[in-house]
């Protein structure tokens, strides 16, 4: 067998879940030698590093993000390549402003498998959308008010203007 016989979707999801069980293997183990207080300020700063780098991949894929529209798009694309497949509900649409629900989310699904601590997540997974968001367009920010992580349902963000 040579790599090329394994569809690319099949390579696609076995890079994502490698990744994310890699980095939630290292959050569990530096949790156990560190400290949590300490991860979190690693995991803050690690988060928003990796959410400006979110622009670099929209920039060389030629993703526009002039609009709140276009934002989510190049967010949703260049998230679902890095972190695996999400699924999303539309909720409010509109150039300035975009509104959804995201019923499933494959870093939620992959810390509940490996039962890593998900206390922290809503507050690096804020880090990281926050910092996506902003550096592909910095008249718009991100903002939850509802996540999986914290018991809720689903998950609701609101990509919109600064105010």
């Amino acid at each position: 067998m040579e790599l090329e016989d394994i569809p690319a979707e099949v390579r696609w999801e076995i890079a994502t879940k490698a990744a994310l069980t890699s980095s939630m293997g290292y959050n569990m183990a530096f949790r156990e030698i560190v400290g949590a207080k300490t991860v979190d300020q690693v995991e803050d700063a690690v988060d928003t590093e990796a959410g400006r780098q979110v622009k670099i991949i929209a920039d060389s894929l030629g993703l526009p993000a002039a609009s709140a529209i276009e934002v989510d798009d190049a967010f949703g694309i260049v998230g679902m390549i890095i972190m695996g497949k999400m699924e999303y509900e539309p909720i409010e649409i509109t150039n300035n402003r975009v509104v959804q629900h995201i019923t499933n989310c494959p870093i939620l699904n992959t810390g509940k498998e490996m039962n890593a601590p998900i206390g922290s997540m809503p507050n690096h997974c804020q880090a990281f959308s926050k910092s996506a968001v902003e550096g592909l367009n910095q008249k718009y920010t991100h903002n939850f008010s509802k996540q999986m992580c914290a018991g809720d349902e689903y998950c609701q963000y609101a990509i919109e203007l600064k105010k």
